[in-house]
């Protein structure tokens, strides 16, 4: 009894480890968001200049944050820590860390570009977007990053759906999650289709990135769906 009390203490310790791990490799994206491509402001002149990066930084901190919570709902919620839970937690940390470079540099061109169509001119120190082939590469790295980060927490979730035993109403909750993530990731592959495929001349260049706002349906879509279920449990 002593020895299944252990192995229990044990696999806790080595859980909470896994866990810290995981909330450190998304702090330090974090970091690496804030201070990308930039120094240490030595005047109050690049001060200012630094701070027209903040809505840019804003946005890919909330995308970042989305995948942090719903790993750390995942974990409160089904406590799995298997092999096959602890190598998708990981993998996830791991396109992470890839995908905060392009998540990085695709909102500070938007939100450039943005500023250059209403004050005609651009933000200095902003990622400069040369070629059409140039923003293809982009939207496909950001594609591919964003596609392989939902389709861990879609693994992850049909996972611990299939071996976890949970309350009829977290369960429900748990589907939404899954099939938010499995239409983010259709989503992203769409965008990577539509970045393979526009023309160099640069029409339709902006497709790629349109199809993000999808995003919106496949929420309310599964939202929908969750309400409904529920009421009827109800």
């Amino acid at each position: 009894m002593s020895e299944q009390h252990e192995a229990a203490h044990v696999g806790r310790v080595e859980a909470h480890r896994l866990d810290g791990f995981i909330d450190a490799a998304f702090a330090f994206a974090v970091s690496v968001l804030a201070i990308a491509g930039a120094e240490a402001p030595h005047s109050l002149h690049d001060l200012l200049l630094d701070l027209d990066r903040i809505p840019g930084f804003a946005c890919s901190f909330a995308t970042l944050l989305v995948f942090w919570h719903r790993h750390v709902r995942w974990r409160d919620r089904f406590r799995i820590h298997d092999g096959i839970s602890i190598t998708l937690s990981l993998m996830l940390v791991f396109f992470a860390l890839i995908f905060v470079y392009p998540l990085n540099m695709l909102f500070q061109s938007l939100f450039s570009s943005l500023y250059d169509a209403f004050a005609h001119t651009v933000l200095p120190n902003e990622p400069m977007i040369g070629s059409v082939r140039e923003l293809k590469a982009l939207y496909i790295c950001y594609g591919l990053a964003y596609a392989c980060m939902a389709g861990c927490l879609v693994a992850l979730y049909g996972h611990s759906l299939r071996r976890s035993q949970i309350p009829h109403a977290e369960r429900i909750e748990a589907r939404e999650t899954f099939y938010v993530q499995l239409g983010s990731m259709a989503v992203a592959l769409l965008s990577l289709i539509a970045a393979l495929l526009i023309p160099d001349n640069g029409t339709w260049s902006g497709l790629p990135g349109y199809i993000y706002f999808l995003l919106v349906v496949v929420y309310w879509v599964a939202g929908r769906w969750s309400r409904r279920t529920l009421a009827k449990a109800v």
